[in-house]
Order: structure tokens, then C-alpha cells, then sequence
């Protein structure tokens, strides 16, 4: 059970990461961005390093998931044949 908690939490994060670095990019001159950042230049560069951190936890997320699945099988499946 808590590793589908893990794996919800993680996706969520990805999720938040990847939606703000797009709505950085897309909207570069928001209040938000000009309080917290001196340029639209650096919310472009800013959303550009969410967003592809957002697909990188993703990618981490699914790769782990398809890692959990695996454990069930039989790991030592490439030492049958060599008696």
C-alpha cells in the first residue's frame, strides 16, 4: 500500500512541475513571474527547466512502477539453460 502512495505522490509532483513550467513558458509576462523573476527571458528559462524536470520525474516514476512489476518474476530466468 504505501508504494502506491509513493508512486501517486510522485506523480503529482511530475504533474506540478511540468503544468507550471508550461504555464511559464506560455505566459511569460503573469504577475507571478514579474514579481518572482526580473525577465520574461528567465521565466522562458525557468519553465523550460520545470517543464523537462516534470517529464525526467515522470520518466523516473514510470520506470519504477514497470521495476515493481518485474520483481515477481522470476529474476534468474537466464541461468536455466546453462547446467
Amino acid at each position: 500500500m504505501p508504494s502506491r502512495i509513493f508512486v501517486l505522490v510522485n506523480v503529482l509532483m511530475a504533474l506540478s512541475y511540468s503544468v507550471i513550467g508550461v504555464l511559464l513558458i506560455l505566459y511569460p509576462e503573469s504577475a507571478f513571474s514579474q514579481m518572482m523573476l526580473p525577465s520574461a527571458l528567465y521565466a522562458y528559462a525557468l519553465g523550460t527547466l520545470l517543464l523537462l524536470y516534470g517529464i525526467f520525474r515522470a520518466w523516473r516514476v514510470y520506470i519504477k512502477m514497470n521495476d515493481d512489476n518485474d520483481e515477481g518474476e522470476d529474476k534468474y530466468t537466464h541461468y536455466d539453460d546453462k547446467h
